[in-house]
C-alpha cells in the first residue's frame, strides 16, 4: 500500500508534531494496521519525556505503543495473512507506532478483537492488563498485597483482578476522592497516606492480612516507608517512579536479617519473556474481562490535533485516529 497518512512525528529527539509521512510497508512477520484509537498510557509520557523503552527508538519515529485497528496488508506469514481484514488490538516497539493513521506491529503482537468489543475498548488491551497478570503471576504463596498508585488504571484493574483471585489488595490513595473512586468500585482495605496515624495502621492491616507483596508506582521514600513496615520475608516490586526521586529510607537491617527484597518490574522485560503460547492464554483472558475487572475508565478522546491537549489530561487520555 503506498500514499501519505497523517501522524504525530519525533524528528530530533526533542518536539513531536503533527505531520504528512509516507505510509510504511510491513516486513515478514508484520502487519500493517489501519489505527482507530490509541491510549495515552504514563508508559507513553515516559517515553516522550526522553527515556528509550524496548526497541523504540527517539529519533524519526511515530510514538505509540498500543492500538486498535485493522489489519489491511500483512509482510508475509501465515499468522498475517490469517490477521489481514480483521480487527485487532495491537501492541508496538516499531518506528511507526499507534500515533499515526497506520501503524506497524509483530503479528504475535496482535489479538483479534471479538465482535462485542468496540476499538475503544480493545485499544487499551496490553500493557495495563497485561501487567496486571504478570504481577499476579508474581505472588507465588502470597495472600496479600499492597499497592500505591490505586487510583490509576493499572492500580484499579490489579485491585478488581487480586480481590476476585482472592488476594487481599491494601490499596494506598493521597486523598478522600481516590478513597471514594475505590470504594465505589468495590476495594475492601483502603489507607490514606495523608493520616496521621498512616504507619500505624499500615503496620497492623499488613500483619493482620499477612501482606507480603509491595507493587510501588511512586519510587522515593515511600517504597522503603513501606516495605519497613511490611511482614518478615516481604519483596517490594517498583514499576514505575511518579515521584522522580531516588529510593531513600531503606533499612539495611531488614533485607539482611528480615530477609525483604526490592525489585524492578519491566513490562517490557516480562512481555519478551512468554512465548507465543503463554501469550495468547493471557490475551484471551484480557479479551474475555475487558469489559470487566480489565475495564479502562474514565477516559477522554480527543483527536491527534488535540494531542497536547491530552497529555494534560487529568483523566485517561485516547486518541482517536
Amino acid at each position: 500500500m503506498s500514499g501519505m497518512m497523517k501522524s504525530l512525528y519525533i524528528e530530533d529527539n526533542v518536539s513531536i508534531n503533527l505531520k504528512n509521512i509516507p505510509i510504511p510497508q510491513p516486513l515478514n512477520g508484520q502487519v500493517l494496521i489501519k489505527v482507530e484509537y490509541s491510549p495515552i498510557n504514563p508508559f507513553d509520557k515516559e517515553f516522550l519525556n526522553g527515556y528509550k523503552i524496548g526497541q523504540k527508538t527517539l529519533v524519526n519515529t511515530v510514538p505509540g505503543f498500543e492500538g486498535s485497528g485493522t489489519v489491511i496488508a500483512s509482510g508475509g506469514g501465515l499468522l498475517g495473512w490469517q490477521l489481514k481484514g480483521n480487527r485487532v488490538a495491537f501492541y508496538t516497539e516499531h518506528q511507526f507506532g499507534a500515533y499515526g493513521q497506520y501503524a506497524i506491529a509483530d503479528v504475535n503482537y496482535c489479538a483479534e478483537l471479538p465482535k462485542n468489543i468496540s476499538f475503544q475498548e480493545g485499544c487499551c488491551s496490553f500493557i495495563n492488563p497485561l501487567s496486571v497478570l504478570m504481577m499476579y503471576q508474581l505472588l507465588g504463596n502470597a495472600s496479600g498485597i499492597i499497592s500505591t498508585g490505586a487510583c490509576t488504571n493499572l492500580g484499579r484493574m490489579l485491585m478488581r483482578y487480586c480481590q476476585y483471585k482472592g488476594i487481599n489488595v491494601i490499596n494506598i490513595v493521597k486523598s478522600q476522592g481516590e478513597e471514594k473512586v475505590l470504594k465505589d468500585e468495590g476495594a475492601k482495605l483502603i489507607l490514606n497516606i495523608n493520616q496521621d496515624d498512616f504507619d500505624e495502621k499500615l503496620k497492623l492491616m499488613s500483619s493482620s492480612y499477612n501482606t507480603t507483596v509491595l507493587f510501588d508506582s511512586m519510587g522515593g521514600d515511600l517504597l522503603s516507608r513501606i516495605l519497613n513496615l511490611m511482614p518478615n520475608g516481604s519483596r517490594a516490586y517498583l514499576y514505575a517512579n511518579y515521584s522522580k526521586k531516588s529510593l531513600d529510607g531503606i533499612y539495611s537491617a531488614n533485607l539482611m536479617y528480615q530477609n525483604k527484597k526490592i525489585f524492578g518490574f519491566s513490562f517490557v522485560d516480562t512481555l519478551q519473556s512468554k512465548n507465543i503460547i503463554q501469550l495468547k492464554l493471557m490475551m484471551n483472558e484480557v479479551l474475555n474481562n475487558i469489559q470487566g475487572y480489565f475495564k479502562t475508565l474514565p477516559t477522554q478522546i480527543f483527536s491527534l490535533e488535540e494531542f497536547e491537549k491530552a497529555l494534560e489530561s487529568k483523566e485517561k487520555a485516547i486518541l482517536k485516529i
